[in-house]
């Protein structure tokens, strides 16, 4: 009877762990949900930022490529600090920072603080994707695992799609620089969120990351470096994360708005389409990628789909807006492939280095996605500028100057195209 007892209260303490679990995994979710507004709100206030600061092509990519830099080299860093001081603070730290960096960028009238503040939001943002797969690990069951990881991203894309045309919707209304205030009452409300929700971590053991030397960790990062399939899987991701990274968060509103002649709300939500894809295609390409045992392959058929319809989308003279909508949910569903290569490293990873591996492929990722978005402002306006003015003084640049500039993508993905036939045919 008293066994009977015992047992039926261990159920109802495990059960009502795992629900807490999930409030925990939610919040901090929440969070990079919140992050990848701010990530990509540039793309859509592109008129108004050029606008308001006289900003060139090349200017106003730092927008985009400074939050990218920040996030990208502190993954290891934060990585570290995550390990020290907890998930809990360290969320708790990164919001506070992106919503005084949020603050900044709408008063700020000059270049220099607005660039500041890219710079704080992407390191605000650098812990919200470990500590969120974090949470996952620490209080989810170890069965379904990997949906949540799926879901995560899905939840961080939806935010994407939050700054695409409700975005553009609230500044016809309120402007820009309320719009992206306003965006501070859904940060704030996380913060409180997470302070609640969360529980009071243990002391942290610092023991083990007093021993880890800086030799050590050099070591290590060397020992990833020197895989030869990791460096495949890593640089395949890289090329399927660069797409997303400038069509989605940066460039793709304004491409549309000029080869379609269509208006920014509705060039809004054509973009709007690749993040619907993205939510798709990284649930659907790993469940299916698992279920026929067929991890390299599916990797080879979406990066031969991104081509394929980066083509179309750039090169085909006349679409209208079903198959323009089409085209960049397809877009966005094989890029979705960006967690399979994930996946192969785990398989290849050094012993015990998988968290670094992580963090050095995301380091890896970020900078790839900044570096092709400065490119594309570094050739519009070295290369492909004809010297037109709009009646404000500032820049335009024609359908053609934008085709060019963004046909680099489709010299990436070819090349990731060639590097995807270096993997196992049997995996």
């Amino acid at each position: 009877m008293k066994m009977a007892a015992a047992t039926k209260q261990h159920k109802t303490t495990h059960s009502t762990k795992t629900t807490n679990g999930y409030f925990i995994w939610a919040s901090v979710a929440l969070f990079f949900f919140y992050q990848y507004i701010l990530r990509v709100y540039p793309g859509v206030m592109v008129n108004e930022l050029r606008f308001d600061f006289a900003l060139t092509a090349e200017q106003f990519s730092y927008f985009g490529a400074f939050n990218l830099y920040a996030y990208s080299l502190l993954q290891i860093p934060v990585g570290l600090l995550v390990d020290k001081y907890g998930v809990k603070r360290m969320v708790l730290a990164s919001i506070a920072l992106c919503l005084g960096a949020t603050v900044l960028t709408s008063f700020t009238h000059e270049l220099y603080l607005a660039y500041l503040g890219r710079i704080m939001m992407g390191a605000g943002s650098a812990c919200a994707f470990m500590c969120t797969l974090k949470t996952v690990v620490d209080y989810l069951p170890e069965k379904g695992r990997g949906v949540w990881m799926g879901a995560t991203l899905t939840l961080g894309v939806a935010g994407s799609l939050t700054a695409g045309k409700p975005f553009s919707l609230a500044m016809d209304i309120f402007g820009w620089r309320h719009t992206l205030l306003l965006t501070t009452i859904i940060g704030a409300s996380i913060f409180i969120l997470v302070f609640i929700v969360f529980p009071r971590e243990k002391k942290i053991d610092q023991t083990a990351t007093e021993k880890t030397t800086a030799k050590d960790i050099l070591a290590g990062i060397r020992a990833i470096l020197s895989t030869r399939m990791v460096l495949i899987y890593a640089f395949l991701a890289v090329g399927l994360f660069t797409p997303l990274s400038v069509m989605a968060d940066l460039w793709g509103v304004a491409y549309i708005m000029s080869k379609f002649s269509i208006n920014r709300s509705s060039a809004a939500e054509v973009s709007m389409m690749m993040s619907v894809g993205l939510c798709i295609g990284s649930l659907a390409l790993p469940y299916i990628a698992e279920k026929y045992d067929a991890l390299n392959k599916t990797i080879r058929i979406c990066i031969f789909g991104i081509l394929t319809t980066l083509c179309a989308i750039l090169f085909l003279p006349s679409l209208g807006a079903w198959e323009i909508s089409t085209l960049f949910l397809l877009l966005g569903l094989f890029c979705g492939a960006e967690m399979l290569c994930f996946t192969g490293i785990i398989k290849y990873a050094p012993a015990g280095k998988t968290g670094v591996t992580f963090g050095i492929t995301n380091t890896a990722n970020m900078l790839g996605g900044a570096i092709a978005q400065q490119i594309i402002g570094f050739m519009l306006d070295r290369f492909l500028w004809n010297g037109a003015l709009d009646a404000h003084g500032h820049r335009l640049y024609s359908n053609n100057d934008y085709t060019l500039a963004l046909s680099s993508l489709v010299v990436i993905i070819a090349a990731c195209c060639w590097v995807s036939s270096k993997l196992p045919g049997r995996e």
